[in-house]
């Protein structure tokens, strides 16, 4: 009998296709033990799997519609504070010096806190200005910042603070403020309480200031709030002198939109009924696309490529809209983004090297134009 190579290569593909059966059976065989052997384990693990999905695709939408009253604390989300037993009386342990803390009664039943922090060039080794001398000092003729943060947290977290020493190395007045229901300021936050606190403080800066000229930083939630108390000073013709957008958005429906908390429940047709709609339903809408079409000053937006809390295409829509309604009788707007390898994302824009020329020159471009 004469076997040919190709008798000879079926035989092995044969004995091959045996050997592979008997593996995969042999693996089958395995498993199947295992899990008989590990069964109860097995059995809870697919428990607490659904359980998960459970709570998280019904429960927890459920839970959120039926009480809608949840949803202004995650936006303002006003109680998260870190570190969480911290004095802001005292600018001092924040490594704040030459730093007022004060309080505005800015409602009958509304008062908030409040950081002043003197220029650079006021700082003096070993020695303490009074209290009563930080008002008179701001109209010395030094440019004055009102920064107005965003969600979560006080006036004192760190990356704010980082921003107000920068700021006052550059020889600005910075005053900060926590809206109602943040840090030491007493109420609870609305849309247009925390707007409101941040007009009290502004008129109250202005009936001080002179000729000095104030200008308004937002920063993520701050940034609408920022807009809409620009458009109620430019339409009573008390336009401040510029602004600056950091890290914004467009409106608060996009940006809750597209938060990272929400990536689980996009997918779900109910998803912008449970929890976008239902922000709206509370009134808060932060509609900057709408806010900044009658704000006139110079505007300033400052965003990082790599920014997944409010995402960059969000600061990009709203430079466009603001780009599209600029005339003759208005300031300029200026986009300045920040490559993702910097790794600034929302919070950390301040540590860009160019930040200090970006900014001294907004200022010197806004202080030596006039809008009609």
């Amino acid at each position: 009998m004469i076997t040919t190579d190709m008798d000879v290569q079926a035989s092995v593909e044969k004995t091959d296709g045996v050997k592979t059966k008997k593996s995969m059976l042999t693996y089958l065989t395995r498993i199947l033990r295992y899990i008989y052997s590990h069964a109860n384990i097995f059995f809870v693990c697919i428990k607490l799997t659904t359980l998960t999905l459970f709570l998280i695709y019904i429960a927890i939408p459920i839970f959120v519609r039926a009480n809608q009253w949840i949803l202004p604390k995650v936006v303002f989300s006003n109680l998260i504070r870190w570190p969480p037993f911290i004095n802001l009386s005292n600018p001092s342990e924040f490594g704040l010096n030459n730093t007022r803390n004060f309080h505005l009664e800015v409602d009958k039943d509304v008062t908030i806190g409040a950081w002043h922090i003197l220029p650079k060039s006021m700082h003096i080794d070993n020695v303490n200005i009074p209290w009563d001398a930080f008002e008179d000092e701001l109209d010395n003729g030094k440019q004055i910042f009102l920064y107005l943060h965003g969600n979560s947290g006080t006036r004192g977290s760190y990356h704010r603070v980082q921003l107000y020493n920068l700021l006052s190395k550059l020889d600005f007045h910075v005053v900060t403020i926590d809206y109602r229901g943040f840090g030491d300021s007493s109420g609870e936050p609305t849309e247009n309480g925390v707007v409101h606190d941040a007009y009290f403080t502004y008129k109250w800066l202005k009936q001080r200031v002179g000729d000095s000229k104030i200008f308004i930083w937002g920063h993520s939630l701050g940034t609408g709030v920022t807009t809409k108390l620009a458009k109620k000073l430019c339409e009573e013709g008390d336009r401040p002198a510029g602004i600056v957008l950091e890290s914004p958005f467009n409106n608060i429906q996009e940006a809750a939109f597209h938060h990272p908390f929400s990536s689980p429940y996009r997918m779900l047709p109910w998803f912008e009924w449970v929890f976008v709609e239902g922000i709206g339903e509370h009134g808060i809408f932060f509609n900057s696309e709408e806010n900044i079409l009658s704000v006139t000053p110079h505007i300033l937006i400052l965003h990082a490529k790599d920014d997944y809390i409010v995402p960059f295409h969000l600061g990009e829509k709203l430079y466009m809209k603001a780009k599209d309604t600029r005339s003759h009788k208005t300031g300029s707007v200026e986009f300045i983004s920040f490559e993702g390898h910097h790794g600034y994302g929302h919070k950390l824009i301040y540590k860009s090297p160019e930040l200090p020329q970006i900014v001294r020159q907004f200022v010197s471009h806004s202080k030596t134009s006039q809008v009609p």
